[in-house]
This record gives C-alpha cells, structure tokens and sequence, in this order.
C-alpha cells in the first residue's frame, strides 16, 4: 500500500546517508605558467565520500512520521468503509434479486389460478348460472395478474444487472455485448510503460467524423480555425443556399 510506503519513507529521514563524488577537470593553458610561454595541458580527477548523521533535527522526522502513520490509518479506515460498502450493496442487490424471483413464482401461479377461474366463469355462463358481467371480471383478474408477472420478470433483469454491477462483473466484456472494440484501461498504460524519457509523443490523430461545412463555407476570417485534416461532408446533411437563413428548430 501506498499509505506504507509513505511511513518508510518518513522513517528513512532518520538514517545516516552516504554519497560519493567523481569530478575530471581538463586544463589547457596556452601561455603557460610561471612566466613560461609553453603550453600547458593536463587533468585533475578528484574521487570523494561524503557521510551525513543526523544527531537532531528539532523533532521534524517524528513529527512527519506520526503524520504518515495517520494518513496510513485514515487510509485504511477509508478501505473498510469501502468494503462495508460493496458488501451492503451487493447484499441488498441480492435480496431485491431474491424477492423478484418469489415473486415471479408468486404470480405464475396468480396468472394459473386465474385462467382456471375464467374458465369456469365461462363454462357457467355458459349453462346459464354466470352473467358477462362475471366473465369480463374475470378476464380482468387474469389480464392484472399477467402484467403483475411481467413486471416481476422486469424486477428480477433489473435486480439481476444490479446485483452483476455491485460484484463488479456488469462490463461490456463480461456481458458479451457485441458492439465494437471494447476501451481497454490498460492499453495505453502498456504502450507508454517502457517510455524511459518525457520526450515520447503520439502522432497527431487524423479526424474520422464527418463534417458538415464544407471549407467553402467557412467564414473569412474565422474566430477559431480547427484544425481538422479531413473535410469530408455528410451527403444526409441539408446543403446550405447563400442568402437563406434557416429556420431555426
């Protein structure tokens, strides 16, 4: 974790630090030295180890690691609430996931017992011991109890992608959904990963959408200038007609 890195890295203000130093000097001295008019020429290396102790520092380390080992708990305390969190989340998911599917089962036999009451209303109208009035009643309380089951089923998909999304697998790629390439987080992060300099660039991206206002129709001097490589129009697009203003929707 991050958060611990951070107490190290405190902590490490504390520890004696050792550093070395190489440093080649080249001298070139035309008119030499001394009042000798020869040439002077030659190098001076110099190769050295420099140590630093730190005996007090005005309580400044401590301090800057009890501030570390602080943002470490609040660190962690943010990372239980966000497990409480997932785990309340997809639990309610999965009780709504849950009752959905009762429910479902509690309609189907609504709807069951429901058609065998229309049909008896219908066979007694028939002999004469229903009126229509009975029938229709009946027709009615089977027509609310399949749209009560349909609205169950609709419940349960939609409990069910809650509960897929509270569990973290409601993605395109985990749903098989076919719409074309799917973003890839990672992608980029995997291209630049071996960059060792800041002097790496991308090349500059051609346009793919489809303009509207052909370059002809562009203003004079206009305020800002894109600038777009391709100026391909849209042939479904209305063609403006110089000196008609169009309505406007």
């Amino acid at each position: 974790m991050a958060a611990g890195y951070d107490v190290n890295v405190a902590r490490a203000s504390r520890l004696p630090t050792l550093s070395g130093v190489l440093s080649d000097t080249y001298a070139n001295n035309l008119a030499g030295n001394n009042g000798a008019f020869f040439p002077n020429t030659g190098n001076a290396t110099a190769i050295g180890l420099s140590a630093r102790v730190p005996i007090f520092q005005g309580g400044l380390p401590a301090a800057r690691i009890r501030q570390a080992q602080a943002q470490q708990g609040q660190v962690l305390e943010q990372v239980v609430g966000t497990e409480r969190a997932v785990v309340q989340a997809a639990r309610a998911a999965f009780a709504s996931y849950d009752a959905a599917q009762r429910a479902i089962q509690a309609e189907t036999v609504a709807v069951q017992a429901d058609e065998l009451a229309l049909e008896g209303n219908r066979a007694e109208q028939s002999v004469g011991t229903r009126t229509i009035i009975e029938v229709l009643n009946a027709e009615q309380e089977l027509l609310n109890s399949q749209v009560a089951l349909v609205s169950a089923k609709h419940d349960a998909y939609v409990a069910g992608f809650q509960l897929l999304n509270a569990m973290g697998q409601a993605q395109a790629e985990d749903l098989g959904l076919d719409g074309g390439p799917l973003y890839d987080p990672l992608g980029n992060y995997r291209r630049v990963a071996a960059n060792w300099n800041d002097w790496a660039s991308d090349p500059r991206h051609p346009t793919v959408a489809t303009r509207t206002v052909s370059p002809e129709e562009m203003p004079a001097a206009p305020v800002v200038t894109p600038r777009i490589d391709s100026a391909r129009i849209d042939p479904s697009a209305p063609v403006a007609t110089p000196g008609v203003t169009p309505p406007r929707q």
